[in-house]
Formats: C-alpha cells, sequence, structure tokens
C-alpha cells in the first residue's frame, strides 16, 4: 500500500502500490476523489522538505510507507479563513453506561451472572477499540509534527535558495558599479570611435574569405534542407540554389568594393545596430543606479528577516505534550489489562457457576459481580475521558499548524514574488553587461584589427622561412642517415661472424632516426595579406600607424635562411666530391649565437646535466635534492590500519594494564629457563607463569562498542589493585596441587552450602510471622476504612443533591448569556459588513478618481511626448539637410583648396626660378660692366704711359719746358673719358633699376592676389565654422529634447507604480483589518463553543454520577 498522510485534517490516506509506477500527477488525480481536493491546489512534500514534481514517478522518491508517508497539504483549506473543524469519529456506544445500570439492579440469578458476563466482554471490548483509536489518535499527532517538520525543512531550503541568489546579485551588482565609471569613460568615445571604423577599410582578401565562409554555411544547410526533402523536390532544389549561386558569384564582382569595418560590423548583426546598443546602455547605467536597488534589498532583507522568526518555526511545548500523550496511552493499556482480567473473572466465575449448579453460591458471586462491574465502568469512563483529551489535543495541534502554514504559504509566496523581480533584475543587469562588453569590443576594435594584420604579415613570413628551412634540415638529415645506415650494415656484414667482434662489443648498434621528416604544414588557413596592404593602411589611418609596426624578426630569419644556405653548399660539395670521405665541420652553435638564439640552444650531456643540477640545487636553497638516512627510516615508520583502530578502540583502563605488560624483548630474555608445557591452560603451573612474567590468560578484550552501550564504557572505571591482586588469588588457589586437597576443597564447599540453606531456612520462618502480623494489620485498616466510606457517601448524596439544584440554575444562565452572545454576535456581523461595503464604496471612489487623474496626467504627458518627438523629427530633418549642404560645401572647398595649392606651388617654383634667373643677369652684367671698366681703365692708363713716355723730353732737351700744355690737354682728355664712364655707369645702373622696379612691382600684384585669395579662405573656414556652431547647437537641444522625453518617460513610470502601490496597499489593509476582525470574532465564537460544551459535560457527568448513586441507594 502507499500511505499519504493529509496533515490539515490529520489522518492517513492509503492507495494502490500500483501508484507508485505513475506519475504525481496521476497520484493527485486520485487523492482528489478521496480528500476533495484539487491537484493544483494539493501540495505534497516528503521528509527532509523535497517537494514532489508533478512529471517525476512516485518511486523516484524514498517516501510512501507507513513510518515515512508522502505528507499532503490542502492550499485551498488553507486559503478559507476559517480554520477546519474538529472530527470525532463516533465509536463509542452511548448505551453503554445505562447497560451498566441496568445490570447492576438485576436480582440474583444465574441469568443475572450471564447477562453480567455478557456486558464485561462488551466493555473489555469497547476499551480495546478506544485503546487502538487513542493509539491511532496519538500516532497522527506524531506525523503532524513531522509534515510541519518536512514545511520548515522546505522553507529553510526556499531561504538558502533565495540568500544565495541574493548574493550572487549584490556580487554582480557590486561589480557592475565598481566598474560603471569606466563604461562612461570609454562610452564617451562612441562617436569618435564610429568615425574611425568607417575610415579604416576592410582588406579585399578578408570580404572574400567572408563571402567564402557564408557560401559555405549556405550551402550546408540547403544541402541539409534536400536530404530531408523528397526526391523530386531536391531537383528542383538543386537547379534553383546552382542558379542563385551562379547569380550571386556573377553579382559579387559588381558590387566589390572598398567595404569599411564600420559597415562590415553593421551587417554582421542587422537586429541590433550600434545606435540602439549604445541607447540600450546609456539608459541601462542611468536606470541600474544605487537608489534603484536599496528598494529590493530593503525587500530581500525584510524577507530574509521574516523567516528566521523561530517563535513560528517551533511549536512550543509540542514534545512535552506528545510525551504526556504516550503516558496516557500507557495508563489507558494498563486500565484495558485490567479490564481484560475482570471480563476473564467474570467467564470463569460464569463457567463455574453453571458448571456447579449451587444456588447458594449466586448471592456471593452476584454481589462480586456487581463490584467488578461497577469498578470495570469506572475504568471504561476514565478511558473515555482520556480520549476526549487525546481528540482535544489533536483538534488544538491541528489548529495550530493551520495559522502556522497559513504564516509559511504567505511568506513563501512573498519569497517568491521577491525572487522573481530578483531574477528579472538579474538578467537585465547581465544584458546589459553583454551589451556593454560588445561596445568596448568596438571601442578596440580599430587596435585589434591592426595589431591582427600585423600578426598575419609577421606568421607568414615565419612560417614560409620556417617550413623552408625544417624541408632542407629533414632531407639532409634524411641522406645522413641513410649514409651511415648503409656504411654500418656494409661493415656489419664484413665483421659479422669474425672472432675478433668479442673485442668490440655494441658494434651492431644503429642511429635512432632523428629530424628525418617534414613538419606539417601550419599557418596555411591565414589569408594572403601583404606589406603592400599594411602600407595601404598606414596612409589611411596614419594616426594608428604605430599598430601597424611589425616586430623585427629578421635576426631569426636570417639565421633560418643561412642555415638553408649552408645546407645547399653542403650538399653541392658532397655532389662534387662524390663518394670521398669529407670531413664536414659545422658550427650550429656560432650560427646561432649569431642569429640572437642563443638561449634556445641545448647544451651537450655533461654540461646540460650539471648545470640542471646546479639550478635544481640553487631552487632548493642550496640543500641537497636526496633526504638524509635518517628522514627515510623516520618516513618508513607508519601503522597500519588495524593498529589504528585498535588504538582507538582501547580504553584508558586497557591502555594503563598494556603498560604494565613486558615487551616481547624482554619477555623473551627474562623466560630462558622453562617453556610451558601442553595442555589446556588451567593447568598451567603458577610458578612456570610468574617467572616467565607473563599475566594469567584471561578472554580477549573486544574493542567493538554497540552504540546502546558507548554511555555504559565512557562511564567505566578502572579495577583498582586489590581486585587484580584477588584475581590472582583465585586463580592460585583454584590451581590444582594435589588429588588430597582437591577432596577436601569438596567437603568444605558442600558444608558452606548446607549452612547458607539452614540460614536461608530460618530467614523465610520469620518473614512468614511477619506477613501474618501485617495482613491482621490490614484487615483491620480496611475494616476502619469500610466504616468512613460510608460516612462519606452520605456526605456526597447531601452535596449531589446541592450540586443539582445549582447546576439548573446555572443552566439558566448560561442558556441566557449564550442567547444574548448570539444575537450580539449576529450584531457585530451586521455592522461588520456594514463597514466594509462602506470601506469598498470609499475605496472605489477613490482609486476611480485618482486613476482618472492620473489618466489625465498620461495623457497630457503622451501629447506633450508626441509633440516633442515630432519637434525632434522635424529638427533631425533639419539637421540631415544642413549636414548635407555643409558636406556638399567641405567637398567644394576641398577641391578649390587642392586646386589653389597646386597654382601655389606652381608659383612658387617659377618665382623661385625667376629670382635665379635675375640673380645670374644681375651678376653676368655687374661682372661684363666691371671687366670691361677695368679693361678701358688699363687701356686708357697704357695708353697715358705711351704718350707720356713718347713726349717726354730728357733733361738735357731744350723742348722740356715747351709740353706742358699738351699735359694739360690730356688730363682734360682722362676727365672727360672718366666722366663718359660715369655716365654710362649710371645709365646702366638705372637700366637695372627699372628692370628689378618692375619685376618687383608683379611679384607684389603677385602676392596681393595670394592674399585676397587667403582672405577668401579664411572666409569660408568662418562660415564653416558658423555652421558647424549651428549644428552643435542643434545637437544640444535635440540632447535637452531627449533627456525631456527620458524624464517624462520616468515620471509616467513612477505613477504608475504609485497607482499600484496605493491599490495594493488599501486593498491589503483593508483585506487584513477584515481578517483581523474576522478572527477576532472566530476566536469569541470558539471560546463561548467551548463554555457551553464544558457545562454541557460537566453536566452530564454530575448528573450520572448521581444517578449511579440514587441507584446504589
Amino acid at each position: 500500500m502507499l500511505f499519504v498522510f493529509y496533515v490539515d485534517a490529520g489522518r492517513m490516506m492509503t492507495f494502490d502500490m500500483n501508484l507508485a509506477l505513475h506519475s504525481v500527477l496521476e497520484l493527485k488525480k486520485h487523492m482528489q476523489q478521496e480528500c476533495q481536493v484539487p491537484p493544483e491546489k494539493q501540495v505534497l512534500l516528503i521528509s527532509g522538505g523535497e517537494c514532489l514534481d508533478n512529471k517525476k514517478r512516485v518511486c523516484s522518491y524514498s517516501a510512501g510507507t507507513d513510518t515515512n508517508p508522502i505528507f499532503l497539504f490542502s492550499r485551498k483549506l488553507l486559503e478559507s479563513p476559517t480554520p477546519p473543524g474538529p472530527n470525532d469519529d463516533q465509536i463509542i456506544d452511548p448505551e453503554l453506561d445505562k447497560r451498566i445500570r441496568d445490570h447492576l439492579d438485576m436480582p440474583i440469578a444465574l441469568h443475572t451472572v450471564v447477562k453480567r458476563t455478557q456486558l464485561a466482554q462488551r466493555l473489555h471490548e469497547q476499551d480495546e477499540q478506544l485503546l487502538r483509536n487513542c493509539e491511532k489518535l496519538v500516532h497522527e499527532q506524531h506525523l503532524q509534527q513531522q509534515g510541519w517538520s518536512a514545511v520548515v525543512a522546505n522553507l529553510e531550503d526556499l531561504t538558502v535558495e533565495f540568500r544565495r541568489r541574493s548574493e550572487t546579485f549584490d556580487m554582480c551588482f557590486s561589480d557592475f558599479m565598481s566598474g560603471r565609471e569606466a563604461y562612461y569613460s570609454f562610452l564617451q568615445y562612441f562617436h569618435s570611435d564610429l568615425e574611425v571604423l568607417q575610415r579604416i577599410p576592410v582588406l579585399s582578401v578578408l570580404v572574400e574569405l567572408d563571402k567564402q565562409n557564408r557560401r559555405n554555411l549556405e550551402k550546408a544547410k540547403k544541402s541539409a534542407e534536400k536530404e530531408q526533402a523528397e526526391e523530386s523536390k531536391t531537383s528542383l532544389d538543386e537547379s534553383k540554389t546552382s542558379l542563385e549561386v551562379e547569380k550571386l558569384t556573377v553579382d559579387e564582382p559588381t558590387t566589390n568594393k572598398d567595404v569599411s569595418l564600420f559597415d562590415w560590423i553593421s551587417t554582421a548583426d542587422d537586429k541590433n545596430t550600434l545606435d540602439q546598443l549604445y541607447e540600450h546602455c546609456t539608459k541601462g547605467l542611468e536606470t541600474f543606479n544605487g537608489r534603484a536597488i536599496n528598494t529590493l534589498k530593503s525587500e530581500i532583507r525584510a524577507c530574509l528577516l521574516e523567516t528566521d522568526n523561530n517563535k513560528m518555526k517551533e511549536v512550543k511545548g509540542l514534545g512535552e505534550r506528545l510525551f504526556g500523550l504516550e503516558n496516557l496511552i500507557v495508563k489507558i493499556k494498563m486500565l484495558v489489562k485490567s479490564q481484560s482480567e475482570l471480563a476473564q473473572s467474570f467467564v470463569n466465575n460464569q463457567s463455574r457457576a453453571s458448571n456447579t449448579k449451587d444456588p447458594s453460591v449466586l448471592p456471593d458471586l452476584c454481589m462480586s459481580h456487581k463490584q467488578q462491574l461497577q469498578m470495570m465502568g469506572q475504568h471504561h469512563r476514565e478511558i473515555v475521558d482520556i480520549r476526549r483529551r487525546i481528540i482535544a489535543a489533536k483538534d488544538e495541534l491541528s489548529l495550530n499548524l493551520y495559522h502556522r502554514l497559513r504564516w509559511v504559504m504567505y511568506l513563501e509566496e512573498k519569497i517568491v514574488e521577491t525572487d522573481h523581480r530578483l531574477v528579472m533584475y538579474y538578467e537585465n543587469l547581465k544584458r546589459l553587461r553583454h551589451h556593454l562588453q560588445v561596445l568596448q569590443q568596438v571601442h578596440l576594435a580599430p587596435v585589434t584589427y591592426l595589431n591582427a594584420v600585423a600578426e598575419v604579415v609577421r606568421r607568414r613570413a615565419f612560417s614560409q622561412s620556417f617550413l623552408l628551412w625544417a624541408s632542407e634540415v629533414a632531407c639532409h638529415m634524411l641522406t645522413i642517415h641513410n649514409e651511415e645506415m648503409t656504411r654500418r650494415k656494409d661493415f656489419q656484414a664484413q665483421f659479422e661472424g669474425h672472432f675478433l667482434s668479442a673485442l668490440f662489443p655494441g658494434m651492431d648498434d644503429l642511429p635512432p632516426s632523428f629530424a628525418t621528416q617534414p613538419p606539417s604544414i601550419f599557418d596555411s588557413a591565414l589569408p594572403t595579406i601583404t606589406q603592400e596592404d599594411i602600407e595601404r593602411l598606414k596612409k589611411e589611418v596614419p594616426d594608428l600607424a604605430d599598430n601597424l609596426i611589425i616586430p623585427d624578426t629578421s635576426a631569426i630569419t636570417n639565421f633560418l635562411l643561412r642555415s638553408v644556405a649552408a645546407m645547399a653548399g653542403t650538399s653541392v660539395r658532397r655532389s662534387i666530391e662524390g663518394n670521398q670521405d669529407v670531413a664536414v665541420e659545422d658550427k650550429p652553435d656560432r650560427t646561432v649565437y649569431e642569429a640572437g638564439l642563443g638561449k634556445y640552444l641545448l647544451k651537450d650531456a655533461p654540461g646540460g646535466s650539471q648545470s640542471s643540477l646546479g639550478t635544481a640545487e640553487e631552487a632548493t636553497g642550496g640543500a641537497p635534492i636526496v633526504p638524509p638516512l635518517k628522514d627515510l627510516e623516520k618516513g618508513c615508520e607508519s601503522e597500519t590500519d588495524t593498529e589504528e583502530f585498535e588504538k582507538v578502540g582501547q580504553s584508558p583502563l586497557e591502555l594503563n594494564f598494556d603498560k604494565q605488560l613486558p615487551s616481547p624483548q624482554t619477555a623473551t630474555a627474562a623466560g630462558t629457563t622453562t617453556a610451558p608445557r601442553p595442555g589446556p591452560p588451567h593447568h598451567q603451573d603458577a610458578a612456570t607463569l610468574t617467572e616467565v612474567g607473563v599475566p594469567p590468560k584471561k578472554p580477549p578484550r573486544c574493542f567493538h562498542r554497540s552504540p546502546a552501550d558507548g554511555d555504559q564504557l565512557g562511564h567505566q572505571q578502572p579495577p583498582s589493585e586489590d581486585d587484580f591482586a584477588g584475581e590472582e588469588y583465585y586463580i592460585d588457589e583454584s590451581l590444582p596441587s594435589s588429588l588430597s586437597t582437591h577432596n577436601s576443597q569438596h567437603g568444605e564447599y558442600y558444608q558452606r552450602q548446607l549452612d547458607t540453606a539452614n540460614t536461608v531456612v530460618a530467614l523465610l520462618q520469620d518473614n512468614l510471622q511477619i506477613s501474618r502480623s501485617e495482613h491482621e494489620k490490614l484487615k483491620s485498616g480496611l475494616l476502619k476504612m469500610q466504616s468512613l466510606a460510608k460516612e462519606a457517601v452520605g456526605h456526597l448524596k447531601n452535596q449531589l443533591a446541592d450540586l443539582k439544584n445549582n447546576m439548573t440554575s446555572d443552566i439558566v444562565i448560561v442558556n441566557e448569556d449564550f442567547f444574548n452572545t448570539g444575537t450580539g454576535f449576529k450584531h457585530k456581523i451586521l455592522e461588520y459588513e456594514c463597514r466594509t461595503n462602506e470601506i469598498f464604496e470609499n475605496f472605489k471612489k477613490e482609486q476611480t478618481a485618482i486613476t482618472q487623474e492620473l489618466k489625465s496626467r498620461e495623457e497630457s504627458n503622451l501629447k506633450e511626448i508626441s509633440e516633442l518627438k515630432e519637434a525632434n523629427e522635424s529638427l533631425r530633418r533639419q539637421i540631415e539637410d544642413s549636414d548635407k549642404s555643409i558636406s556638399e560645401l567641405r567637398q567644394g572647398m576641398e577641391e578649390m583648396k587642392e586646386k589653389s595649392e597646386a597654382k601655389i606651388r606652381e608659383l612658387e617654383k617659377h618665382l623661385s626660378e625667376k629670382d635665379k634667373e635675375k640673380e645670374k643677369a644681375v651678376k653676368e652684367v655687374s661682372d661684363r660692366f666691371i671687366r670691361e671698366h677695368k679693361a678701358e681703365v688699363e687701356n686708357i692708363r697704357c695708353r697715358f704711359k705711351l704718350m707720356t713716355m713718347e713726349r717726354a723730353p730728357s733733361e738735357s732737351s731744350l723742348e722740356k719746358s715747351g709740353d706742358y700744355s699738351s699735359l694739360s690737354s690730356q688730363t682734360t682728355l682722362l676727365a672727360q673719358m672718366a666722366e663718359n664712364f660715369e655716365l654710362d655707369k649710371e645709365k646702366a645702373v638705372n637700366q637695372a633699376l627699372k628692370e628689378e622696379r618692375e619685376k618687383w612691382e608683379k611679384v607684389l600684384a603677385a602676392r596681393i592676389k595670394d592674399m585676397e585669395r587667403h582672405f577668401e579662405e579664411d572666409k569660408d573656414l568662418m562660415l564653416q565654422e558658423v555652421a558647424r556652431r549651428v549644428s552643435d547647437e542643434k545637437d544640444r537641444q535635440i540632447d535637452v529634447l531627449r533627456d525631456r522625453e527620458r524624464d517624462l518617460i520616468l515620471e509616467c513610470s513612477k505613477h504608475k507604480s504609485t497607482i499600484q502601490q496605493l491599490t495594493e496597499c488599501n486593498v491589503e489593509s483593508c483585506e487584513t483589518e477584515l481578517l483581523e476582525m474576522l478572527n477576532a470574532l472566530q476566536s469569541d465564537k470558539d471560546r463561548l463553543e467551548e463554555e457551553l460544551q464544558r457545562l454541557k459535560l460537566e453536566m452530564t457527568g454530575s448528573v450520572s454520577v448521581c444517578e449511579g448513586i440514587l441507584h446504589e441507594d
């Protein structure tokens, strides 16, 4: 059978065991027929607090037996405001008391004996049934206690899970708040990052690889769809897909143009654009602040604080009550046992009377039967009273558990609701952090992309040179290995079998194959990015050119290429020299050190081992690696598991006793004289045992303890030295010495037994005399008590009459009070209903007014939001138009700027050429004039000298005095010539000045034109600055409008939340007031009903006692 305990009602239900193989939902459907609780309102728990899942099988849970049943709780009963009423199965025969009274008044006859015997058996059967019922009630209360423990365990498990989730959320939120400023910092560069991404082109090689991967994915999907479709449709699909692929291959070259990194990122995810992510992240950062989470944390703390209410978790006094109920069960068992003995005596007396058929025995027999029947009736009433107390205890426990289960249900619903909100916040926070990580990757995308491009170029260069070097090494090593193998085999073929081979051991060894196979090709899937692509990217993004720097790996590459060249030269020399043996001297160390890779070289074996040992010693701080011999010996000493177990199991007594035992070495050293003789242990000589030093043999100690004997073992006292001495003495005395001593000991033993028997007989005789005297005393005491009892019966009759009178008056008063309380209760209920109706009407009116006001506010806010959105859209369109015009103006200005810069460069070049020509021409003219002037002056001087020499007379000549006139004419001629030269010079200078003036005037005009052009450019720049300021102002206004829109949305949400909170608070307050009033009224009603029931029971009990006394009279 499958046992299910209904905790709310406190009763056990049994079902067919085959339901254990079905699901829990099927079991709930069968339980609905038994307890009228729908499956959705049933809660099933097992011991430990685990809740049963509807989809699992019942047999998957270790529960369902009579000692460990499945606990059923009804949410339908807990949701109702009225607690369950008392349940009492009527198993008591109400006619028994009347029958007892009737049988007591029957005449003295054999028929009376038979009737009384049958009544006694009936009472016995009824009492046994009551005993079973009481045991069942007490067992059900024990199960209710277990069910409540399961509920508390379930609540604690839920609390632990809720606390763990809240701690996880706190950790996640604290991590988020610690990095909130960092998120804000990189979100500020979002627009600049987009501009950088738009400037970075995606290389055509990467675009082609991406397209190829997408084609492969599409082909794989279509092939999977083809396999699932029918054969007729597959042919059509293949033709369609081939056409689509051809179209794609035809259309792709036409659309093959430069794609920026921004475009590639945007096409990767069509659903979420970067702007949407940016807006979501900014809103999320504003939403997730300390103020928004503090309310949730306060609710979590309130829930956890309510779960720590030990007053509600622990049912105080329940253990003591159950212990008292167990004592009552023991008392009932004793009463039932006495009832069975009395019933058996009735049967025996009846059989004896029917067998003897002596009428003289009947008076005494009827009198004794009457007394016994009165005693059985009294016992029966005690049993009924105990059962009533047990039922009342169960009803009280059920009511207590009802209120506690309602508290648990409310608390768990509150925890679940708070947990849902916590999970919602946690998921939103996870989504926000994921989006922030995406934006952070976008922020790092330019640098990462350029680093990846540089890394691809570096890896391709390294892999090419490395594979070339490795293939050459493999070929070279394979040739060397094959040659060495052939040489050794040839020599071994000649040397094998010769008698001198004994002198040369190890000649059959062969060299291992090392580096004879080239390595597998790697880096073959890398895209073919070249240095030209890197140069192009440097031109496109010169501000990020530092990330395109390839690390200098020329040393490694040169080393690999030199090694390849060296191996190639060695192979050429080997091919030239033929079969001659050439001693090739390889120096790899020098080559490696030249390449800068000396740290990666492996040293020779001895040196390497020494260095490794040295480093090992240094790593251990100079200590030797091998531990000393003492430590090894100490580490080898260990005890087995058996020795440990025996040491743990020994008591202090045994340990102290074992210390007194000699060791095996001392025992062997001491016991060198004699060995024990063969035979049983009790025939050994005590002297021999004493000489050897071994104590007498005793039974071995048991080191195992049962759980029940643990306390007894813990309280053992060690024996004293006298006990040991006495034991040794007893052993020494019990050892046989000779046959005579043995017989004398037997005689003494029998004599001692005879003496003890005599003493026992004397003691028994004395006790018999004492018991006889006590019997006489008791008989006299009983007679006295009989007289006193008769007097007490008279007094009781008088008191009973007074009690009857008082009870009648009390009944009248109680009935009047009950009627008054009932009318007052009805008036209270009517007042309560009127008050609740008024409260609900007022609440509805206030709620409608508040909702209308909030709706009007919301409509006005929505209108304002729509107007702001329209204004935002118009401003956005204006900004887009202005952006387009500004972009066109910028483009035109860029073109004009490029043209003007080209013209300026040409004019500057022409001007510099003209300046050089002018300087050259001026220099040539000045040089020519100077040369001509010098030549003319020299010519004039020469002519003057000749003229003076021709016309100069001697000192004795008579013409000397007459030539002074010609000399003056010559001086005038020279002056004229000099004047003519100065005039020519002045003319030449003026001509040169005129030419220079004209030339510089032209230069001045050109510069004036340049200044006018620069002025125009400055004017254009100012216009651009003004346009930029206008656009910034528009952006600022748009941001202000967005902020206002966001504030309005937040205000609307706040209004909605306040509406919801107001409605919830009002409803909860009304419900709590109504529940409190109902509970108070229900408690008053229960109290009055309990008082009325108590008075009725007292009246019935007193009336029955009075009637019994009257019948006795």
